[in-house]
C-alpha cells in the first residue's frame, strides 16, 4: 500500500485554499455537491445509518482519523470501525464551521478542508456526560463514475484536546 498522505499543516492552509477571483459555474456546482456529500457524513454518523457512509466514502477510501482509531482502509472497514467506535456513546451531533474546497483544473478530484465540533453524548455510567471534539477534516474527494463526489483520502486533525471527561467514558455500557 502506498504511504497514505500527511496532514496539511496549519500554515499552509491559506496559501493552498486562497479564494479564486473567477471560479468557473462547473466549479461552483461541485462545490455544491461537494458540500451536499459532506452533510451527508454528519447525518449518517449522527443518525446511526452507517450504510449510507457508501454515498460518502469511495470503495477503495482510505481514512486516518487519528488516535484511537487511526487509520482504516476501504468503504466496508470504514463503517464497521466508526459503528464500533461511536457505540459507547448514546448519541452524536457533527457540527461544521470554516470549509475551504478547491476543485482541480480537470473538475475530477477537490481538496476540502472542513473544521468540525463533535458532541458526544455519554450512555450508562457515563450518561449526562458530554465529550467534545473540536478539528478538521483534510479531505481527497474524486468525481465518481455516476458523477457523484466521494471522499477518496481522508485526515483528521484535531486542533486540541477532547474537552470533558474522557475517563467517564470507558466501559461506560
Amino acid at each position: 500500500m502506498a504511504s497514505f498522505p500527511s496532514p496539511i499543516l496549519l500554515p499552509s492552509l491559506p496559501y493552498l485554499f486562497a479564494p479564486d477571483a473567477n471560479p468557473s459555474p462547473a466549479d461552483l456546482v461541485a462545490e455544491s455537491q461537494i458540500r451536499n456529500t459532506l452533510a451527508t457524513y454528519a447525518l449518517s454518523i449522527d443518525s446511526r445509518n452507517f450504510t449510507a457512509l457508501s454515498s460518502v466514502f469511495h470503495p477503495d477510501a482510505v481514512a486516518n482519523y487519528s488516535e484511537p482509531i487511526n487509520v482504516i482502509s476501504g468503504l466496508s472497514e470504514i463503517m464497521n470501525t466508526l459503528e464500533a467506535s461511536l457505540a459507547l456513546f448514546a448519541a452524536t451531533q457533527h457540527h461544521y464551521g470554516t470549509q475551504a474546497i478547491r476543485v482541480d483544473n480537470a473538475g475530477s478530484s477537490a481538496r476540502v478542508v472542513t473544521y468540525f465540533t463533535a458532541t458526544h453524548f455519554g450512555k450508562g455510567g457515563a450518561e449526562g456526560q458530554v465529550l467534545y471534539a473540536h478539528g478538521q477534516y483534510q479531505d481527497l474527494l474524486t468525481l465518481s463514475g455516476q458523477e457523484k463526489w466521494l471522499i477518496k483520502e481522508r485526515n483528521l486533525v484535531y486542533m486540541g484536546p477532547f474537552v470533558g471527561n474522557l475517563s467517564a467514558f470507558a466501559g461506560s455500557d
